[in-house]
């Protein structure tokens, strides 16, 4: 009979790659306790923690997410999972180098989610997903992170981007990937991100398009993204009306 536990070091860490961060945590480190050593002591195993599936309802995923990028000691380029306002400021703590960020199941504060984006100077790809308990901006993010290649974010209508609101918004020399998902644009919202991110490949937003229709000068900054999806235009006086509605309502359907 096989003795699986004296399986070769290098052998072990292939394995436990392809298994990836919650399949070794929750299975393989279990089995015996040359594996577990191996999954604790291998920096490299934890060089990039797949989360994905992992929800803030999972049991336990808080120490999960802890003790994984603890294992990365500091090596860890790349995270995607759940988050909180602790588990985030302790993500970035202990991962500064983060070159990919995707938070997929969210309950951090905005304030948090600045406050983190900021200590990643070396963030090229990020995806926020957050619950209706917090709501990214585009601009403060563009802020915090200029260097970005890969920006995706769920909004969560009524949240909307005006011209007023996107005043701010630095050039973005190195985007060339931004979705905006859930989003209300103005199409004066529209030009200013367009303004913003000259050297766009792939634009991708969801939602609603709202205000005057679109001139021949936003059309022709359209026609440089060589890969462009927008909402529905809805004219002036048909764009859904959020203001009859109480906080509750959007936060807690």
């Amino acid at each position: 009979m096989r003795n699986w536990a004296a399986l070769p070091r290098d052998v072990l860490l292939d394995v436990f790659l392809r298994l990836g961060s919650r399949g070794v945590m929750r299975g393989a480190e279990l089995a015996c306790a040359p594996w577990r050593d191996v999954a604790v002591g291998e920096p490299a195993l934890w060089r990039r923690v797949d989360m994905a599936t992992v929800r803030l309802w999972s049991p336990g995923w808080r120490g999960m997410v802890r003790a994984a990028v603890d294992r990365g000691a500091g090596q860890c380029v790349a995270f995607a999972g759940p988050a909180d306002d602790d588990s985030l400021l302790y993500l970035v703590d202990r991962a500064p180098c983060l070159k990919s960020l995707h938070l997929l199941d969210v309950s951090a504060s905005s304030e948090v989610l600045n406050k983190a984006i900021k200590e990643l100077p070396f963030l090229e790809d990020l995806e926020i997903s957050p619950s209706y308990f917090s709501t990214p901006k585009f601009e403060s993010v563009s802020q915090a992170c200029p260097r970005l290649k890969t920006l995706i974010l769920r909004l969560h209508m009524p949240f909307g981007y005006g011209s007023d609101k996107l005043a701010a918004v630095p050039i973005m020399w190195e985007l060339r990937t931004l979705q905006l998902l859930d989003c209300e644009l103005t199409t004066d919202g529209l030009k200013s991100i367009l303004d913003s991110c000259p050297l766009l490949e792939s634009l991708h937003i969801t939602g609603s398009l709202i205000g005057s229709e679109m001139d021949e000068e936003v059309r022709g900054k359209c026609a440089r993204v060589r890969n462009l999806t927008l909402p529905d235009y809805d004219p002036p006086g048909e764009a859904y009306d959020h203001d009859g509605y109480s906080d509750w309502y959007w936060y807690g359907m």
